[in-house]
């Protein structure tokens, strides 16, 4: 089935709305749709919906032979399934233009863009590795279907877990989830596809466009970036020149919107973990079907949980304040001069008397050390001379005599002959 024709007036309507910075939906055209993303209570399900956009992506595994060229890493494989359910201009068993296009981009995404560790999945080398098949459902289309995508199939990723084999010499034994735990993939970094919407006029840009609004629209620059501030992949759709200031533009909004994203996923996971581990068990979709949210267009957004902060990345320097006691017994901190405590009675005032004697003593015992360290040096270096002229000089003439340092140190210096 062809798309909906779009009207003349209803076009303009819509080109009038983007220049009042005004759009059908309500939003502006820099504001993206809520986002909520789910994932399931089997292992490498999601969710995403965004706005009236809805796209699911499921992720599996099974053990094949490797290509001959990589034979020490794993496969990851992406399909795309655009069914009619999903709007009535997808044919059965047909992907289409937009069913290839976003097949290309989400294997650049999962697979080319170094998101999985693909070593981490070889068994034996150029003998058996993991397969990866990350299958994604289009179940409504409208606008943006690479932008949910890429998260529901990044999602899926992260929240997939294989199963444990040991590696024999002629045999892999795969182990059951209930003899030993899962494994987790290695997921490097989340690269997240942002959709830009061009205008006719080349110098307008619209945020994350409805289907609708994407009929009026010259093209789109999708920008795919993670919370590293990489840019992982550009695409565009439609013959479009773009200056690089514009391109400048649609970079930064995209680095921050992936670190949003990444944000939210890494919150939702947790909190499926954290259910998993409890044992309360994980809901999965079946809230999402009590609900009816799967066959509504409104839903509440996730709640993201605010990231921690690392206090040892804030430098602090620490702030001496003055102490002065006065002799009535007041104390002052700062140099404001503000008294901290009242008169004191005679017990406290003996307190303070004790500290100042301690302190005193600290103070004298620190003013002597220098000199002991002086007085060392001193006897270390007349030792010395001792050595050197007890060599030079006839045996039997350094009988010592002296009783106490001082007058060995009177020897010592009458023994040095005068220049």
């Amino acid at each position: 089935m062809r798309d909906e024709p779009l009207s003349n007036c209803e076009r303009d309507f819509i080109l009038s709305a983007f220049a009042e910075n005004v759009r059908l939906d309500g939003r502006k055209c820099d504001e993206f749709r809520d986002l909520k993303v789910v994932v399931g209570a089997e292992f490498g399900t999601s969710l995403v919906m965004a706005g009236s956009t809805k796209v699911s992506a499921q992720v599996t595994c099974n053990i094949v032979e490797p290509k001959s060229a990589r034979g020490n890493m794993g496969a990851v494989e992406v399909h795309v399934d655009m069914s009619p359910m999903g709007s009535p201009t997808h044919e059965d068993g047909r992907l289409g233009p937009k069913g290839i296009e976003l097949t290309r981009v989400l294997e650049l995404l999962c697979r080319d863009c170094g998101a999985v560790d693909l070593e981490a999945l070889c068994l034996t080398a150029y003998k058996k590795v993991w397969q990866i098949r990350v299958d994604v459902h289009i179940l409504q289309a409208d606008g943006a279907l690479i932008d949910c995508a890429s998260v529901a199939a990044i999602t899926a990723l992260a929240h997939f877990r294989r199963p444990d084999v040991t590696v024999l010499v002629d045999s892999i034994l795969v182990h059951g989830s209930d003899k030993k735990a899962p494994i987790p993939l290695t997921v490097y970094h989340m690269p997240i596809c942002v959709s830009f919407g061009i205008a006719p006029d080349g110098e307008q840009v619209v945020i994350d466009p409805t289907e609708r609004e994407a009929m009026c629209l010259k093209g789109a620059f999708v920008v795919a970036a993670n919370k590293r501030h990489e840019v992982c992949a550009l695409h565009q759709t439609g013959n479009l020149l773009l200056n690089e200031q514009l391109i400048v533009r649609c970079v930064d909004m995209a680095i921050q919107r992936a670190i949003d994203v990444t944000e939210l996923i890494s919150t939702v996971l947790t909190d499926d973990n954290n259910k998993r581990l409890k044992g309360s068990g994980a809901v999965g979709f079946a809230g999402l079907i009590s609900l009816d949210m799967l066959t509504s267009h409104r839903f509440e957004p996730n709640e993201l949980i605010a990231p921690t902060i690392d206090s040892s990345a804030i430098n602090v320097e620490p702030q001496l304040e003055r102490v002065t006691i006065t002799e009535k017994g007041i104390v002052h901190i700062g140099e404001g001069g503000t008294p901290f405590l009242a008169e004191m009675g005679p017990g406290e005032h003996e307190l303070i008397e004790q500290v100042e004697d301690i302190a005193a003593v600290h103070v004298e015992q620190t003013s002597l050390q220098p000199q002991k360290e002086t007085v060392n040096s001193a006897q270390e270096l007349l030792d010395s001379i001792e050595e050197e002229l007890a060599m030079l000089l006839p045996e039997g003439s350094l009988q010592s005599l002296e009783r106490t340092p001082h007058d060995r140190l009177n020897r010592r210096c009458s023994m040095i002959p005068s220049m």
